[in-house]
């Protein structure tokens, strides 16, 4: 259990397909009774090894005491399955962050579902 940056959750979809663009949420709660500095980061596991390519555009926050905070983050599907690994860290008063806790999620190389009426495009029309 964390001390007090404390990862709730961690959303991602079970499979995507290769090159697609995978969205992913973490939750964190502050454990602190007052405000604290919380920062995210993450890592990709595939293929033996873990690889940067997760893009966590707002990655530290401050949070109330008690609260939580949903993080938005990103990474494009290798031609592999991956493990998603998010860490969490709280600042300290001596001005340096503190690993705190982790949580993972396997996203698993499969075919992406029929695409939904939102992500069709109109490409080209010809007036009449």
């Amino acid at each position: 259990m964390a001390l007090y940056a404390d990862i709730t959750d961690l959303a991602a979809p079970a499979n995507a397909g290769s090159g697609s663009l995978v969205n992913f949420t973490t939750v964190v709660r502050n454990t602190y009774p007052s405000a604290i500095g919380v920062k995210v980061s993450g890592a990709l596991e595939y293929s033996g090894g873990y690889w940067s390519g997760i893009v966590i555009p707002t990655d530290v926050v401050n949070i109330d005491g008690g609260a939580s905070y949903t993080f938005s983050g990103y990474f494009y599907m290798p031609a592999v399955s991956v493990v998603i690994h998010i860490y969490s860290y709280w600042y300290g008063a001596d001005g340096q962050w503190y690993y705190d806790d982790e949580m993972t999620r396997t996203v698993s190389l499969g075919s992406v579902g029929a695409p939904s009426v939102a992500e069709f495009r109109i490409s080209d029309f010809i007036r009449v």
